[in-house]
This record gives C-alpha cells, sequence and structure tokens, in this order.
C-alpha cells in the first residue's frame, strides 16, 4: 500500500466529517490517504498534564500499513508541541506487533481485557440485590439498564450483543451480578438473533469480573494495551 499523509492542525472538512474533533482536546488530526480516499487515522489528543511524558496519547485507526508512518507523523507533532513521550491504546487484534516493534515503542499492561459468554449457556438467575432501572440509552445502544449509578450499555454487532459498562462508585459482586443477569436476560428476551454476549473489565476489577463469572462469562486472549513511545 502506497499512502500519503495530510497532517490537519485545525478543523477541516474531511476530518469533521469522520469525527476526528469532537473530543475539545484534539490538538492535530494525521490523516492516510490512498488514491484520495482516506485509509487511516491517527487523533492526538493534548491532556493537558503537567508532566511532558504524560501529556499528549493517540488515538489510531485504520488500514494496519498506514498505522507506522502515521503514528511516527503524530510523534513528531508532539515532540514539536514539548512531549516527551507519545502513548496510545490499541486492541490485541488491532495492533500487529510489528508496529510497536518497528517504532520503537514498548507495550505496558493491558487496559482492560474482554470476556464472552454463549447465551444458551448462561446463568441468569436473580440474586435480588437491589432495582434494576430501565435507564435512557447511548448513541448506538439498543437499551441501558442500570442499578444505581452502575449501568450497562448493550449494542448488537454481528449477532453479538456488546456490553459497555460504566459506574463510579463501588458496587458488591452481588450487586453487579444482578446487574449483569438482568442485560443478559433482556438480550435474550429481546433479541434473540444475538447467540453471544461480550463484555471488558479492567484487570484490577475483580468485583465485575466475579459478576461476569457468575453470569457464565470467561475471559478471552482479547484485549487491550497501552504503548509508550519514548521520545528523548
Amino acid at each position: 500500500m502506497s499512502v500519503s499523509l495530510e497532517v490537519c492542525r485545525e478543523r477541516t472538512e474531511t476530518a469533521d466529517a469522520a469525527g476526528h474533533w469532537d473530543d475539545d482536546r484534539t490538538t492535530a488530526v494525521v490523516l492516510a490517504r490512498e488514491d484520495d480516499a482516506v485509509v487511516g487515522s491517527v487523533v492526538v489528543l493534548d491532556l493537558g498534564a503537567d508532566d511532558p511524558a504524560l501529556r499528549f496519547t493517540a488515538v489510531p485507526e485504520g488500514a494496519f500499513e498506514a498505522l507506522v508512518p502515521m503514528l511516527r507523523e503524530a510523534a513528531e507533532l508532539t515532540r514539536a508541541a514539548g512531549g516527551t513521550a507519545l502513548r496510545w491504546v490499541a486492541e490485541s487484534d488491532e495492533m500487529p506487533p510489528s508496529v510497536p516493534a518497528e517504532l520503537g515503542a514498548t507495550e505496558g499492561g493491558d487496559v482492560y481485557r474482554w470476556w464472552h459468554l454463549e447465551l444458551s449457556a448462561a446463568r441468569t438467575e436473580d440474586g435480588g440485590a437491589g432495582p434494576v432501572e430501565e435507564r435512557p440509552a447511548g448513541e448506538d445502544a439498543v437499551f441501558r439498564l442500570g442499578l444505581e449509578d452502575a449501568v450497562f450499555d448493550v449494542e448488537i454487532e454481528d449477532g453479538t450483543a456488546v456490553l459497555v459498562h460504566d459506574r463510579e462508585e463501588e458496587h458488591t459482586a452481588g450487586e453487579l451480578t444482578a446487574l449483569v443477569a438482568a442485560v443478559v436476560r433482556r438480550v435474550r428476551e429481546e433479541h434473540p438473533s444475538a447467540g453471544a454476549a461480550e463484555a471488558y473489565a479492567a484487570p484490577d476489577d475483580d468485583v465485575l469480573g466475579a459478576a461476569l463469572t457468575a453470569v457464565g462469562f470467561a475471559p478471552t486472549d482479547r484485549r487491550a494495551v497501552e504503548y509508550l513511545l519514548p521520545l528523548g
């Protein structure tokens, strides 16, 4: 693949259309083009941290073949802005090992890991730990259920229910088990075309991990990893 790069330091029609400037922290966008078609992008975010090694992060997306030149250009933009490192998070199936190796980036710890459940094997007995409520669903979600401040948005992708979790306060494993079970029951009742469910959890989120396990989810090899590229 032969690609050309376009660096956008301000909003452009192309970058706006793809939503690259939706985040107020966006400081630049690197676009990769092949025959005038955009095949990849890297959004550079300025997090505003005092530490120049923590200030900038990148959000890569697109064709594998375009990742190295796009991230290299993003690194130069970061260096020019005073950053001493560029960080990004990517899932294991979206970042070939050759990319960080060629750039000289190192792999940090897991940010989260995906869990999988065949819905026919789900254990959805209600633990009765508090009232699970219907909430206004987020964008692209078919429904949202919540228990106090803990919520799950559910999206249906290619016959799989994807559970997107958010919470601010601590909850017990029993409370989250009741919420996960209610979500899975709702999927089985209202979306019979979905044969499986997926959810993700941080490696240190033992409470959510216990809740997922109780309902029948099992961890997979698919994970999101943070990469670090020093810019000495």
